[in-house]
């Protein structure tokens, strides 16, 4: 019998493939839904599209999810219980998946798990901490309702939330993503947090007739948008928002003043990319901005992947709108070259140059590369709003997008998020940003200059 969650019309495991195009980074997951079969084939889904580029383990706690059960073509009825009560071991329950690349599954086993028991293991850590030690994946699938499986959820790198079930004890910071069965009418767009955009059909006599007039307005558009969108300054968006200067003191992240003393530098000598040509100019007063958070110095995440540099803000913002989705904490801000004005497009937000250097591995891998990146340091960046929701982050994320404004966000180690814009190696390189951030200033928040820390969504 078709469940409600599972009724026809919705691609559970075409939405989970959507979602294991973005796990690359991760190697433990855990998949919680309140339905087996819809819960199921989005575990199936995302754990096929690893399982094209390494080793992924498909382990069912659901006491036979129909669809991870399906895969299962072995008599051996031993699975995961029986590995954690009778001490079985992983690689005899494991079976190889046939033509599914490097998938593996485990099934639950002899008897219905206990969640009590078997989700609050110490195992569940090791295990995890081996899968990423050895650059491998596993992926379990739960039900929301278990007892202790936020037990479970804690062990692993996150969860992936299928239909509207949602553990109350599951903290937000511990979410990767959520999926859910469109509503009527909607679009079948699987990813919470995506923009709807209303399809509308047209007939092919319609079509044809407005082709060559659709295509002029396109080229319209976007040539008016290109000179336009970067020097936008609208207060008119949805996220205004009156700045909390106490919670930010409170916080200890007081608002930044916004007059002071000038210092006069030339518009070459901000950046480590700075010429010394004195014939760049007249000197020019910038007001390098004061870094609110000094404390933090100690545990910034400063590491990053330079992209490209691109010589107009319409270039930076046209490389993030075209692969902004698939980097991590990506983001531009503006250098002086040689005396000209550039805009470095950079992704990640690491502590240690390691970091950086395995992203730029896995963007070599995905052929996502140029040729000319590099692993840079920029400690700073603009702190727009603090302890935002992750549920949130998402929306927001994609509104100031919408604005050509390059604002990412960084989980915290409360749950909550920061969002912020551009990554800096000095104060005097981010003030060449202060004049973009007015329209910021315009929706109501008030940008300050933090060492950045945290972890990319």
């Amino acid at each position: 019998m078709t469940t409600p969650n599972a009724r026809r019309g919705f691609d559970w495991e075409a939405a989970g493939r959507e979602i294991g195009q973005r796990l690359a980074e991760y190697h433990a997951v855990v998949v919680v839904g309140s339905d087996p079969v819809a819960t199921g084939r989005v575990a199936v889904g995302l754990a096929r599209e690893q399982a094209l580029q390494r080793r992924v383990a498909l382990g069912d706690l659901f006491a036979e999810s129909p669809p991870i059960q399906e895969l299962v073509t072995t008599d051996d009825p031993h699975g995961l219980v029986d590995s954690f009560l009778y001490g079985i071991s992983l690689s005899r329950i494991a079976q190889p998946v046939p033509d599914a690349g490097q998938l593996f599954v485990m099934p639950s086993g002899t008897e219905p798990p206990d969640y009590e028991e078997i989700l609050p293991s110490p195992r569940w850590q090791r295990l995890a901490a081996g899968f990423r030690e050895v650059g491998a994946l596993l992926v379990l699938a739960a039900p929301a309702t278990a007892p202790q499986i936020v037990k479970l959820v804690s062990a692993t790198d996150g969860v992936v939330l299928v239909g509207d079930t949602v553990p109350a004890e599951i903290p937000v910071s511990r979410v990767i993503t959520s999926v859910r069965e469109p509503r009527r009418r909607e679009s079948p767009s699987p990813i919470v947090g995506v923009p709807h955009v209303p399809q509308r059909t047209w007939s092919r006599t319609r079509v044809a007739a407005t082709a060559g007039v659709g295509l002029t307005v396109v080229a319209a558009t976007v040539a008016a948008w290109l000179a336009y969108r970067p020097l936008a300054d609208s207060g008119k968006s949805p996220l205004r928002k009156v700045p909390d200067c106490a919670a930010l003191a409170a916080a200890g992240h007081p608002c930044a003043p916004t007059s002071g003393a000038g210092v006069a530098i030339r518009p070459d000598s901000a950046g480590r990319d700075s010429s010394a040509d004195t014939a760049a100019g007249p000197a020019v007063t910038l007001v390098p901005p004061t870094v609110v958070n000094p404390a933090d110095s100690s545990n910034s995440v400063p590491f990053a992947v330079q992209l490209m540099a691109a010589n107009t803000e319409a270039g930076a913002i046209l490389k993030l709108q075209k692969d902004g989705k698939d980097l991590p904490a990506a983001t531009f801000a503006p250098a002086i070259i040689q005396g000209a004005r550039w805009f470095k497009v950079v992704s990640g937000a690491f502590g240690t140059r390691a970091g950086a250097d395995s992203l730029l591995n896995t963007l070599r891998r995905r052929n996502m590369l140029l040729g000319d990146e590099s692993v840079v340091k920029l400690p700073y960046a603009f702190l727009i709003d603090s302890g935002v929701p992750a549920a949130a982050v998402p929306r927001m994320v994609a509104e100031f997008a919408n604005r050509g404004q390059p604002v990412y966000a960084l989980r915290q180690v409360n749950g909550g998020a920061w969002l912020l814009v551009g990554a800096y190696d000095s104060p005097e390189q981010a003030a060449l940003y202060l004049e973009s951030l007015k329209s910021i200033r315009a929706s109501g928040f008030q940008p300050v200059l933090v060492y950045r820390k945290g972890r990319a969504f």
